[in-house]
């Protein structure tokens, strides 16, 4: 069955596009502003059906609130450990790296991966000095 797509869903995947890997409550605050009719609901409900038809990807820290990449093509990611802004990185040879991981490990087949490297963002860095 093909997915219906709605205005909602349209504000909501431009928000994932404009924001840079937003949690929902930041595409909530950036849509609701100028749609109040959008519920906080509406949002999660879609962005969980945005991951699920693989139009979006979730990024997941323990602690933190999940974020959500709309690029879903193999990519890495680094994090501020100190605003926690979240960017792409670019980079073949790291995408590499799965090649090298055997396609069972300890009982565990392996689906897939994602690497995310922590740091201090440019702002933070000159803040901090």
């Amino acid at each position: 069955m093909k997915e219906r797509n709605t205005k909602q869903k349209g504000l909501i995947y431009e928000a994932l596009k404009t924001l840079d890997h937003p949690t929902a409550t930041e595409v909530y605050g950036h849509i609701h502003a100028e749609y109040p009719s959008v519920s906080r609901a509406t949002v999660f409900r879609v962005l969980a059906g945005f991951v699920a038809a693989e139009r979006a990807q979730e990024l997941k820290v323990a602690g933190e609130e999940v974020r959500y990449d709309y690029n879903v093509a193999p990519h890495c990611h680094v994090r501020c450990s100190a605003c926690g802004k979240v960017a792409d990185i670019w980079s073949d040879k790291l995408l590499g790296l799965g090649e090298l991981i055997p396609k069972e490990i300890q009982g565990f087949s392996v689906e897939g991966y994602g690497l995310e490297f922590f740091g201090r963002c440019g702002a933070c860095r000159e803040e901090k000095a």
